[in-house]
């Protein structure tokens, strides 16, 4: 069933998996890979449905300023607080803001992005995890850090590891 809720629970167990995980922060850190939005690329693949630039463009739209001035603001402030011992408890409290407000960014995520949830050309799951694997990596090439070709390895590579934890 394709739902928020279920995208989430999906997401963060995905993210849970240390490789994945790893490679998505090393993918954020060196190319600014929203992580959310590559996770949703992949969800989506998973429910059988494309993703298209203009849906990538519609999201960007809905969610950039959420982006940059809510979630790296915290993300920032939380990172640089790291090496101070005297802040581990505001660390702490960060982070939970920072959860809840990538939480309302998968909110926006999906609401920015329903026109492709019913698209007339949506595989059958009965293709198997090639097309599967296939359709991640066509949704993950429409993302700003993928379209340009620099990072076609970690694409392929986040799509056998999302694969492999499903």
């Amino acid at each position: 069933m394709m739902t928020v809720e279920n995208f989430w629970d999906w997401a963060l167990a995905r993210y849970g998996c240390a490789e994945s995980q790893q490679l998505l922060l090393r993918l954020q850190n060196e190319g600014g890979l929203v992580i959310l939005e590559a996770l949703f690329a992949c969800w989506l693949a998973r429910c059988g449905q494309r993703w298209r630039v203009s849906d990538v463009d519609r999201m960007h739209g809905s969610t950039a300023a959420w982006i940059d001035e809510v979630v790296l603001p915290l993300r920032v402030t939380r990172e640089k607080w790291t090496s101070d011992p005297d802040r581990k408890q505001q660390r702490e409290l960060l982070l939970k803001l920072e959860v809840q407000a990538e939480r309302h960014l998968a909110d926006l995520i999906w609401s920015s992005t329903a026109e492709c949830h019913a698209l007339p050309d949506t595989l059958s799951k009965a293709g198997g995890a090639d097309v599967v694997s296939q359709l991640m990596a066509n949704n993950l090439s429409v993302l700003p850090i993928f379209c340009q070709g620099e990072y076609v390895s970690e694409s392929a590579r986040l799509v056998a590891l999302l694969n492999e934890s499903t």
